[in-house]
């Protein structure tokens, strides 16, 4: 009798941890996915202001090349004044 309540209490405890480790590991995958989508998250938001960036300087540029010495006002470099 006490050789099958002590196989018995082995068991319940070899039960209990291993549901106690079921639950540690599936909260380790949680955290895992979080930190997963975290990361993602930080990558695309990086990827989107990097082209943001990008084409913001893209279109100072484009905008710069059309104008060798700046934009031409026609009255600047002509002599011409608004005033007597």
């Amino acid at each position: 009798m006490c050789v099958l309540l002590f196989t018995m209490c082995v068991l319940l405890l070899i039960f209990v941890f291993s549901c106690l480790l079921c639950v540690y590991c599936c909260l380790l995958m949680f955290v895992a996915v979080c930190y997963v989508y975290i990361a993602v998250t930080m990558f695309v938001f990086l990827l989107y202001c990097m082209c943001i960036a990008v084409f913001t300087l893209d279109a100072g540029l484009l905008a710069r090349s059309q104008y060798s010495e700046g934009p031409e006002t026609g009255h600047l470099d002509k002599g011409f004044t608004w005033f007597p």
